[in-house]
C-alpha cells in the first residue's frame, strides 16, 4: 500500500492508495473496539518502503470520513535527534491537539475538515490542561503559544483562557515538580479527558527511533487505555527492535512482550505479502492512471520488485523522467525506446 504524489499533468499533486484492503479491514475492527469504549494499542510493522506510513495514513482518513466523532493526532520519531529528544513523538500529538495545526495543513499534511476537528477542541484541551495537567506546559506544549492559539480561539474571552493565561504566568514564575510518574500520569489525564466526548486516533510512526522517556509513555497509556476510547497505531521496524540500540536490548523490546500479555494478537505485519498480493499490487498502480503496458511490462515489474511499495512506485518514477516511459497524446502510459530495468532509484538505493 502507499501514497503516491501523482502529478496530474496540468493541476496539482493528489494521493492515491491502493491494495492492503485486509490490512485495514484490521485496524477497521480495532477502530470498532475502540469505539465500543475498549481502547488498546495496535503495532504495524514492516520493513522500509513497505508502507507502513501510507497504510496509516489512509486508516485515519478513512476513519474521519466514516465517523465524525473521531479526533486524530499524530507523533513521529527522529532517526537522528529522536533518541535524545525526550517525549518527541507525544508532544507533537499535544501540539495537534491543542490546535497547533496551521503550518500542517498549510504543507498538506492533514485535510481542511482534520484540521478543523482539532482546533474545535481546543477549549476543551486547555480545559483538561489546566485541571488535570498542569506540569504539561512547557513540557509537553509551549505555554506562550499555546496562550497565543487560545486567544485567537476565544477573541471575545473566555473563562478557560483566563486560566490558562494565570497558569502559565505562574509556571514562568517558580519551579514546578517534573517528576515522569507526573507528567504520566497527566498526559493520561488529558487523553482520558477529550475521550469522554470522542474517539481520539493517535498514530505514532517509526517507534524503532523512539527515546527511552516516549516508549515509558507509551507503555504508561497503553495500560491506560481499557476502559477509555482512545486507539494508538504505532509503527515500527521489527529489525531495527531486534537489532537493539547500543549493544543493548531495544527499550521497546520489553514493551512490547508486555503488550502481548495485556491485548493478544495486536501486530499488523505489512512484510508477510504473498506473491499473488505483489502482483496484485502492481497491476492496481500501474492501473491508477491511463495506460498501454501489456502483460509482458507487467510481468518484468514484478521480478524486478516482488511488488515492494517503495522499491515498485520508484523504479515506475524513476522510468517516466528518463523517458524510458513515455506520455503519449492519446493520454496513456506506453514502453519508450529507452526502456532501462537496470537502473536502481536513489530512494531505493537510500533505503538499502
Amino acid at each position: 500500500a502507499f501514497l503516491k504524489d501523482q502529478e496530474d499533468r496540468t493541476v496539482s499533486p493528489r494521493s492515491v492508495f491502493v491494495a492492503r484492503e485486509r490490512e485495514l479491514a484490521q485496524l477497521d475492527a480495532h477502530l470498532a473496539t475502540a469505539l465500543d469504549g475498549h481502547g488498546r494499542v495496535v503495532f504495524v510493522t514492516g520493513e522500509a518502503g513497505c508502507g507502513k506510513t501510507a497504510v496509516m495514513a489512509e486508516f485515519t482518513r478513512r476513519a474521519q470520513e466514516a465517523h465524525t466523532e473521531v479526533v486524530v493526532a499524530s507523533g513521529n520519531c527522529n532517526a537522528y535527534s529522536g533518541v535524545g529528544d525526550p517525549y518527541l513523538p507525544f508532544r507533537e500529538v499535544m501540539g495537534m491537539l491543542t490546535g497547533d495545526v496551521e503550518s500542517r495543513w498549510a504543507a498538506g499534511l492533514i485535510s481542511q475538515g482534520h484540521a478543523r476537528r482539532l482546533w474545535d477542541i481546543l477549549p476543551e484541551a486547555v480545559q483538561a490542561l489546566v485541571d488535570r495537567a498542569p506540569d504539561l506546559i512547557d513540557v509537553f506544549v509551549a505555554g506562550k503559544e499555546l496562550v497565543s492559539r487560545a486567544m485567537m480561539a476565544a477573541p471575545g474571552g473566555a473563562a478557560w483562557l483566563e486560566e490558562l493565561k494565570e497558569l502559565t504566568t505562574r509556571r514562568q514564575a517558580g519551579a514546578v515538580d517534573l517528576k515522569q510518574s507526573h507528567l504520566m500520569g497527566q498526559y493520561a489525564n488529558v487523553l482520558q479527558s477529550l475521550a469522554a466526548g470522542r474517539l481520539l486516533l493517535i498514530t505514532l510512526d517509526d517507534l524503532q527511533w523512539a527515546d527511552v522517556a516516549s516508549i515509558g509513555l507509551l507503555f504508561h497509556l497503553g495500560r491506560k487505555f481499557a476502559g477509555s476510547r482512545v486507539l494508538l497505531v504505532g509503527a515500527y521496524r521489527p529489525e531495527e527492535v531486534a537489532r537493539g540500540r547500543d549493544g543493548e536490548r531495544h527499550p521497546l523490546q520489553k514493551v512490547l512482550s508486555e503488550f502481548k500479555i495485556t491485548f493478544g494478537d495486536i501486530w499488523i505485519d505489512l512484510s508477510a505479502v504473498g506473491e499473488s498480493e505483489g502482483r496484485e499490487f502492481v497491476d492496481a498502480l500501474l492501473d491508477t492512471e491511463p495506460n498501454r503496458l501489456g502483460e509482458g511490462f507487467r510481468q518484468a515489474l514484478f521480478r524486478q520488485t516482488r511488488g515492494h511499495p517503495l522499491f515498485t512506485i520508484e523504479l515506475l518514477r524513476g522510468m517516466q523522467e528518463r523517458g524510458s516511459l513515455v506520455w503519449e497524446e492519446e493520454r496513456a502510459w506506453v514502453e519508450g525506446s529507452t526502456l532501462d530495468w537496470r537502473t536502481l532509484p536513489a530512494r531505493v538505493e537510500g533505503v538499502i
